[in-house]
Formats: C-alpha cells, structure tokens, sequence
C-alpha cells in the first residue's frame, strides 16, 4: 500500500518539474532569463589556468621587448592618393555599367532606369546590394568590440541582432512587388492606396529615417578616419566622403551601386578570409604572431585574467543574462531602421519577387557571416594577443572607439592591414551612402516633385489616363459608350521608335541639341520624363554636397563638447520604431485604412516616448544621456512604440472599414505610361502587354502566380529566426567553453564566413554571364530574323508608312443616314 501511495506522488512531483522547466523556458525567451546558465555571480569561481606555452610566449616576448600598440597612422598624402585612386576606380566601373546596359541590353538611360536599374536585377546583385548598404562602421569595427564586452557570444549577438531583420524584410519585398510592381518608392505605394495625409506622414518618417542613417554613417566614417589618418581635419574628411559617395552615383546610378557593391564584397570577404587563414594558420610561420591554430588561440584566452565588460564572465562563457538581452535589444532596435529606410525598398524596386525573395534572405545571412567571421576573429585573436604579452593592448577608450581590428589588422599583417583596413572603410562608406544618396533622391523625385510641386498635368483625374485625359475602360464606362482610353505604351509606338533612331543618330554625330520628338501621343511626356532625369542628377549633386555643411557641424561640436554622436543617435530609435509595424501592416493586411495607419503611427510615437522618459527618468541619476540611452530604457520605449501603433491600426481600421478590394487594385495601377511594368513580367504571369498601357492583370492573379514565393519568404525567415534566437543559444550555452567547445564554434563561423564568400563571390558573376549570354543569343536571332529575305521590315515599314500618309490625306466617306 505504501507503494501504491507514494508512485502517485513521484508522478506529480515529476510533473511539477517538467512544469517549472516550461516555466523557465518562457522566462528565457520573454524575459531572457536563462536559468540554464549560472548567476553572474558564478563567474567569481572561473579560475584562470596558465599553460606552459602561455607563459613560455609571455617570458619570450618580455626579454625580446615584443609589445603590441595601437595601430599608426597614416600620412594625409597616402589618404587622398587612396581616395582619388578608389574614387576613380569606382567611376570606372559605374561608366562601364552604363556602356555595357547600352552594348548588351541595348536599354536607353531613363528615370525610370536611374532608380530601378531596368527592374530586373538578380539575387546575386541584390545579395551583394543588401549586405553592402548595411555594412557600416559599426558593423566592420564596432562588432569587434563586441567580444570584448560580451565574450566570444558578442558578434554572434550583434550579427543575429542585425541581420535577421534582412531576412524577414524578404517577405515585405515580396509582397510590394506583387502588390504595387510599378511603384518606385514605397511612398507611392502608400500615396495610391491611402491618399495624401499617409503619404505626408510616411514621407516624413521615410526622410527622418535617411536623414539618421546617412548622418550617422557619415559622422562614423569621419571619426573612424580620423583614428587612422594623422591629422586629418573633420570638415575635409566629409569632403572626401562627399567626392566619393556623388561621384560614381552619378556616373551609373542605382545600377552602377550593384557593381561596385559587388567589387565591395569581394574586397572584404578576401580580407576576412586573409584574416583567418594568418590567425588559425599563420602560413608564413611568423615568429611575432603568438597564434597558428584554435588550440594556441584558446590556452591564450584562457589564461587571460580580464572579464567580458557587460557580463563580468569569462570571455569563453556563452549564454549570460546580459548576452540574451543584448542580443534581443538589437533584434528590437534595428526593425525601424530597415522597414522605412528607403535604400531597403530600392533593392526591391529593381528586383522582381523571386529574385528579391532569395537576394534579401541571402544577404542577411551573408551580412551576418561579416560579423562572425571578421568580429569574432578578430575580437578573439585581440584578447589572444594582449594575453600573449601579459598587459592589455589598449585603453577601453580606445576599445570602444573601434581600433580592436585595424590593431589586430596591423599587427598580423603588417603596415597594409592598416591600409586594407582604411581601402575597407572608404568602400563601405562609398556602398552605404550611395545607396541612401539615391534613397533620398528617389524620394524629392517620386514623392515630392512629381506629385506636389511639378505635376505632369495639375488637374489630372483619377482612372484618367495622362497622355489623353480620357477614362480607363472600365465596365461602367463601357456600358454608358463613352470614349475611353486607347494610349499604348512607347514600346508598341512606331513613331516613338523612330524618335529614338533619329535621336540615337544625332547623339552619335555628336550634336548638343538632339532634334524633338514627334510622336503625338507621347511627346509631351517623354519631355517631362526628360526633365525630371535631369533634375534627379541635380537631386544626387545637391543631396551629396549638402553632407559637407550637415556633418562638419556636427563632428566640430561632438568634439568640442566631448559628445558621442552615435550615441546620441540612438534617442531616434523609438521614432523610427514606431512607424513599420502600421506600414508592414499596410503593405500585407487588406483592411488597412488610412486612418488606421495614421492613428497607430501617431499614437505609437507619443506613447514609446512617453514610456522612455519616464524609464530614463525613474533612473538614479535622473534623465542624463546615459540614463537615456541604457539598453533597457531603449527597450521599453521601443517595444512600446511598436504595440501601440500596431495594436492601434488594427482597432482603428477594423472600426473604421474601408473597401478591402479596391486598395490593391490602386497599387497595382501604379504605372509608367511610357514602360508599363507589365512587359517586364510577361512570362511570369503568362500573360502579354496589352494595346493600351492600362490593360494590367487583376490584383488576385498577379498574387497567385507569386503564391509560392510568398510562402517561401515567409517560412524560412520564421525557421531561421526560431534557430537562431531560440535553438542555437540555447544548444550552446555554456559558462565557459572547453577546448573542443570553442573548436567547433570557431569553426562553425569560419564555414559560415567561407560559404558566405562563395555565394557573394560566385552567384552574382554567374548569373550575369548566363544573363548576357541569354540577351546575346537573343539579339542574334533578332538580328537573323530581320535579315531574313523572307521578310523585308524596312520595305515593310515603308509601305505601312505609304499607306498612313494615304489616310490621313484621303477624305473620310460620310456615313449613309446622312
């Protein structure tokens, strides 16, 4: 009987343990709590432990006088030699984009081309392209700091944090280009589908957004400069920005970008891999480097007696309190930043939705092999190195400026890691702030230009066509008999065809003032579209130039006043925040109204600021910078912003309703009269461009064809999200990382980092050969088909023009009832 009792109370007990391990694991992931690691308290316990080899290397480089500083400057001269070298180069390349799109696609330079690179750009280029546009300072010499304030978990953090909001963009982007294919900004989106009051507000939002990030990219490229360069003043660093990032952008444009993006990507991932290859191979048996394999690399950093900075643990510890909340402050803190940033969406402008799917997924996943592969090692072989001769290397001053990997650089490679490392900076700073240069532009051109201030026609209609003021053909219209529109596009336009071979000949005799166009029907519009690709350049010069004056001020007063401009930056977070989850809603959920969007955006905002100075001020020392800027007062306002706005635009719009159907069919009549968007995706939805231009497919079609697409950026995003920031953590968490433990993780982000090289490297160079073998092989058999002696197409159109001038000569009969 005593048996009987007590087997029912084991089972329950046992329950009740299975019940409080579930409760743990909800703390974990809403609370990042991990119970399965210690109290930082533990980590008093970690006894250091010294081979024989450490202190062997430690004894060697005191009597040899081997130390290790920080790395020197280079000279002014060598710096604009770089930058004059480096700007030439890429203007190089952006010109000879723009005569291969002429040699190959033969594709004339639009306005529409400028910003959407013929919309046809591949995943490899898009991959490239994303994972260039987020490569910033932070990301090639904050991440290293990283494992210095969090352990060897700090760039895995920092590259999760960063980059798995790329990976989930890719369902945004297919969405909008199934919804919206024709829109060049996502401010045109939103201008079609909720009027002028959104597109105001987002146009704010959208500008802010770019405004931050080009700023704070521009004050963190000046300082980083300025800890390499010897004697460099601020003002003349943002000139040198400027002259590097206006240069090729306006040479070649947004697809100009791809190109040097891609030459960007290659140079870094060859650095990264030059880096590891010295660290864990050391080829050249370089007596002065301590390291050579993982084994030398972790008795080093074991036998160092310093701690992580945030977590007061072991550098090889993994899964600390304040690593998870790391680690989801920054999953929190970079979604504003990527969903209204407009340099996002122009990827998927000039992509379409399979090829804009795979390029964002993949370039998350390669932006974040930067961080492990480059950070990590660096970071570790830091810590290895400062082991190695028994004192620290550099001041955390000088750590949180960013100098652990041009140190790491230098003293591993020699005087040209410092210029690699400098030829890295000045690239990444070229990639970044083109693509936000062509942000901002895009947006005076499409949103505030075009629509507000020089409209093609004032008083234009909406369902009225541009060219003709006559309505769309629509059933109603049709059953009343009245005249509707007929307007082709230029592509089905033989006078227009003609316009541009007379044109073509002019420009290549070399005359200034190319002769008019003819065509009636397009004329008009094709000389607006002129004029507006001219003022887009003005928008890059203007765009470009105004950096200098914006910047120097600001770098002269943060070092007047002793002020960190990144951090400060960091107060525009909740903003930013508050305004994606209403426009991701917009762009995904039907029932959206303008109202919704609105209110949530404006409510979001008063409410996480609300919540953050209240969290700053319930600090001890009151509402100061720092206060202000903690990573849980950031955290509270962000996630407040966030439900807010989003919880708001769901009871708003559900309350408010508006007609679910017609909002697509607005986005999706968001077109070019001149290139309808539906010619560049004839196979795909099987169907063919129509005579007129406003003959689009119905919204339904359009987002089944791409159904699958959907579903495959929405699955897998999910999937990654759920491995990286719940399983992989959690798998490997440990208080302090054995030998064989701290094998495989190095090794798990060098495989990473040299995957990631192999797709950046290969898949975009491969899928532009097979692309300009396609478009050769196809104007081969165009160029077969028209010297054909079956067919004569010049005696042909001379005919047909015979019979047109006849037409128009000859007298039209009456008609029989009169």
């Amino acid at each position: 009987m005593q048996r009987n009792n007590t087997q029912p109370q084991k089972l329950l007990e046992c329950w009740m343990m299975k019940k409080e391990n579930m409760l743990r694991i909800l703390l974990l992931l809403f609370l990042t709590v991990p119970w399965s690691y210690q109290v930082e308290g533990a980590s008093d316990d970690i006894q250091i432990k010294c081979s024989d080899t450490v202190m062997k290397e430690r004894v060697y480089r005191r009597e040899a006088n081997i130390t290790i500083t920080r790395s020197e400057k280079i000279s002014v001269g060598s710096t604009l030699f770089m930058v004059v070298v480096l700007a030439a180069a890429a203007c190089f390349v952006s010109l000879g984009f723009g005569k291969f799109q002429d040699l190959i696609y033969k594709r004339p330079v639009t306005l529409d081309s400028t910003f959407d690179a013929g919309g046809e750009t591949s995943s490899g280029l898009i991959t490239v392209s994303t994972m260039c546009d987020r490569t910033t300072m932070a990301t090639l010499l904050g991440s290293s700091s990283m494992v210095l304030q969090y352990g060897v978990s700090g760039s895995y953090w920092y590259a999760i944090g960063g980059g798995i909001h790329l990976i989930i963009f890719a369902f945004l982007s297919v969405t909008f280009k199934t919804k919206a294919p024709g829109a060049k900004t996502i401010l045109q989106f939103i201008r079609a589908r909720f009027g002028t009051e959104a597109h105001i507000l987002y146009m704010i939002y959208c500008l802010f957004c770019n405004f931050v990030v080009f700023a704070g990219l521009l004050v963190d490229a000046t300082q980083a400069i300025d800890l390499l360069v010897q004697d460099l003043m601020p003002e003349f660093s943002s000139m040198l920005l400027a002259l590097l990032i206006g240069g090729y952008t306006i040479v070649g444009g947004l697809g100009g970008t791809f190109y040097v993006s891609y030459l960007n990507s290659m140079f870094l991932f060859t650095l990264i891999i030059i880096l590891q290859v010295v660290v864990y191979l050391n080829p050249a048996e370089d007596q002065s480097n301590p390291l050579g394999n993982t084994t030398k690399m972790y008795e080093l950093v074991d036998c160092w007696d310093q701690r992580s900075v945030f977590t007061n643990s072991s550098f090889m510890s993994f899964g600390a309190p304040n690593e998870w909340k790391f680690g989801f402050n920054n999953f929190f803190y970079f979604f504003g930043f990527i969903i209204i940033d407009q340099s996002n969406w122009q990827g998927s402008v000039a992509s379409k939705p399979a090829s804009g799917a795979v390029g964002f997924i993949a370039g998350g996943l390669c932006w974040m092999a930067i961080s492990m592969g480059l950070a990590t090692t660096s970071g570790m072989a830091f810590v290895a190195l400062s082991s190695a001769q028994g004192y620290p290397i550099l001041s955390d001053e000088e750590i949180n400026a960013g100098l652990v990997f041009p140190t790491v650089a230098q003293t591993l490679l020699g005087t040209s890691g410092t210029y690699l490392m400098l030829a890295l900076i000045l690239l990444a700073v070229m990639s970044t702030g083109s693509g936000q240069v062509i942000a901002i532009a895009s947006i005076i051109i499409y949103d505030i230009y075009q629509p507000y201030i020089q409209p093609f026609k004032k008083d234009a209609k909406e369902n009225h066509c541009l060219l003709c003021d006559l309505a769309f053909e629509t059933k109603k219209n049709d059953a009343f008999k009245e005249d509707t529109c007929d307007c082709g596009s230029m592509r089905r336009c033989r006078e227009c065809r003609s316009d541009d071979k007379v044109r073509a000949i002019a420009e290549n005799d070399g005359q200034l003032n190319l002769p008019h166009y003819t065509c009636i029907i397009h004329k008009d519009f094709r000389v607006y579209q002129d004029k507006l690709l001219k003022f887009a350049n003005w928008c890059v010069v203007v765009t470009t130039i105004i950096t200098v004056p914006v910047i120097w001020p600001l770098t002269s007063l943060a070092n007047n006043l002793d002020l960190d401009l990144i951090t400060v930056f960091k107060l525009f977070v909740i903003p930013v925040n508050s305004g994606w989850v209403p426009l991701s809603l917009a762009i995904i959920w039907s029932g959206a109204t303008a109202l919704g969007i609105i209110a949530g955006s404006v409510s979001g905002l008063i409410m996480g600021i609300l919540v953050w100075l209240v969290a700053s001020s319930s600090h001890a020392d009151g509402l100061t910078l720092a206060s202000s800027t903690g990573t849980d007062t950031l955290l509270a306002g962000n996630i407040t912003a966030m439900l807010v706005s989003g919880l708001v635009v769901i009871i708003v719009s559900k309350v408010k309703g508006g007609d679910e159907k017609l909002g697509w069919k607005k986005t999706l009549s968001i077109n070019n009269p001149l290139t309808p968007w539906i010619a560049n995706y004839e196979s795909e939805l099987k169907v063919q461009e129509g005579l007129r231009y406003s003959d689009l497919p119905d919204a339904s079609h359009v987002i089944k064809t791409y159904k699958t697409w959907s579903y495959f950026s929405i699955g897998l995003p999910l999937g990654l999200v759920g491995i990286f920031m719940i399983v992989l953590p959690l798998s490997i968490t440990s208080t302090h990382f054995s030998l064989s433990d701290f094998s495989g993780w190095m090794s798990f982000c060098n495989t990473w980092t040299i995957l990631a090289a192999i797709w950046v490297i290969l898949i975009p160079l491969g899928q532009q050969i097979y692309q300009v073998y396609m478009e050769v092989s196809k104007n081969a058999k165009v160029a077969s088909t028209s010297s054909s002696p079956i067919i004569n197409i010049s005696s042909l159109s001379n005919k047909l023009e015979q019979l047109d001038s006849l037409s128009e000569t000859s007298e039209t009969p009456p008609p029989p009832w009169q």
